[in-house]
């Protein structure tokens, strides 16, 4: 297993062990206020979040070139 592979699982799995989801009463996730951030090259492969309410407090559901990630807005 190359290390870039090894690295992106491993931060994978530490962010599903650390990413609490946030709903709305209705059961739905809900879309955080603010915008994500100019992304700047490629980021991990990997996709850590799929919608806002995945992240933790303020931040958004954001591309980071390649996958998604969890990003202050």
């Amino acid at each position: 297993m190359t290390a870039r592979v090894c690295c992106s699982l491993i931060a994978a799995l530490l962010c599903l062990s650390v990413c609490l989801s946030t709903t709305d009463a209705e059961g739905t996730a809900t879309e955080k206020p603010g915008s994500c951030p100019k992304i700047l090259g490629e980021g991990l492969c990997v996709e850590m979040c799929s919608h806002d309410s995945d992240c933790l407090n303020n931040q958004k559901c954001c591309s980071n070139g390649c996958g998604h990630q969890c990003m202050a807005p």
